[in-house]
């Protein structure tokens, strides 16, 4: 019909024909009563044109429904296809509270089932926030780079040894996205290292230069 992908999910997500596709729907028609009367002009009477869209846009409405129906579906499911079979278990074990979505995503505020949740990680996850506070609170101080390199250090071991999911995301991560924000992290670790190198060192000589000042 001369119409793309684009013109027809607008319509999806709109519930309705667009005026682009309603012409698309008018030509289309008016093409096949051409062909079927073996005519080069066929003039289709309003009242019949408007019926056929009614008709359309009845259909579109009762797919656009399905095909929400299916998105829900899916939603729920494919985070639990995308899980290990220890994931399954720990699912299984542990119920999540209803403050959270899924167990293996780590949040900024601690919740009630923390401890059912991460098991041995939580330690990790405790100094995780703590340094996460931290460097919120006092970078770009020497005491904010050191939370940060500290911060980067524990997300590194959470995402690669603990197989967890870091914020802001909301759902689990899959084994490629793992390997990104690992690999991310780790590029932002040697940039904080390398500025809390300098930092030290800043601070050292306008230590050394005070006292030479003052002796002076």
């Amino acid at each position: 019909m001369g119409v793309d992908c684009k013109t027809v999910w607008r319509a999806l997500d709109a519930g309705r024909l667009t005026p682009w596709l309603r012409n698309a729907l008018e030509r289309e028609r008016l093409a096949e009563e051409r062909e079927a009367a073996g005519e080069d002009q066929v003039e289709l009477p309003v009242e019949g044109l408007e019926r056929r869209l009614r008709e359309v846009e009845g259909r579109l409405a009762s797919d656009l429904g399905s095909l929400r129906d299916e998105v829900k579906t899916l939603a729920w499911t494919l985070p639990e296809l995308g899980g290990t079979a220890s994931d399954a278990a720990s699912t299984s074990s542990a119920p999540p509270s209803p403050h959270r979505t899924h167990l293996q995503v780590v949040t900024v505020e601690p919740l009630p089932d923390d401890a059912d949740a991460f098991g041995e990680a939580m330690p990790l996850i405790a100094g995780w926030r703590e340094q996460r506070a931290s460097f919120n609170q006092h970078w770009p101080s020497v005491k904010g780079l050191e939370a940060e390199v500290r911060m980067l250090e524990l997300e590194l071991e959470l995402i690669k040894e603990r197989k967890l999911t870091l914020p802001r995301a909301r759902l689990p991560w899959e084994w490629d996205q793992r390997r990104r924000e690992a690999r991310r992290r780790a590029q932002r670790l040697g940039t904080a290292r390398r500025n809390l190198r300098r930092s030290r060192w800043r601070r050292w000589l306008l230590r050394v230069i005070g006292i030479r000042l003052l002796r002076a």
